[in-house]
């Protein structure tokens, strides 16, 4: 039983070296690589919010939805930002090398003492460096 254990410890070790040994390699070039042939822009479907939709202080602004497209993206990112001071309150970045469709889903919870607006912002780039934005414009009141 004491020799199986071991023999699973080194097979487990080598197994553990070989793949770090890769990192870095060709295959995370590889990664960064433009696509010179794709010329087709990610297409974005964002579910949530609704253009020009009114909150309340203390709801959740939730950014969801989807992208896609024809090949692999590259990277993305969700925003929400307060449009009166400009600050970024709200954002997650996404990095997509292998992934033709993936879901997004942002929240924020706004408090404010007078009506304010906001920005959600979502965009997406592809391995041929075309790039789709959406911009929905939303309110919270107090």
């Amino acid at each position: 039983m004491r020799k199986f254990f071991y023999f699973i410890v080194i097979v487990s070790a080598v197994a553990a070296i070989a793949a770090c040994s890769k990192v870095g390699g060709e295959e995370q070039d590889d990664l960064d690589v433009i696509d010179e042939n794709d010329n087709v822009f990610p297409v974005i479907n964002a579910t949530k919010p609704s253009a020009n939709q009114v909150y309340r202080s203390g709801d959740s602004i939730i950014v969801e939805g989807n992208v896609t497209d024809d090949k692999k993206m590259y990277k993305g990112k969700v925003q929400i930002k307060n449009d009166a001071s400009s600050l970024i309150v709200a954002e997650n970045y996404y990095e997509t090398h292998f992934l033709q469709a993936m879901s997004f889903r942002l929240a924020y919870h706004a408090n404010v003492n007078a009506p304010t607006d906001f920005s959600v912002l979502v965009e997406f780039q592809d391995h041929g460096m075309n790039t789709s934005a959406a911009t929905i414009k939303v309110k919270v009141n107090p």
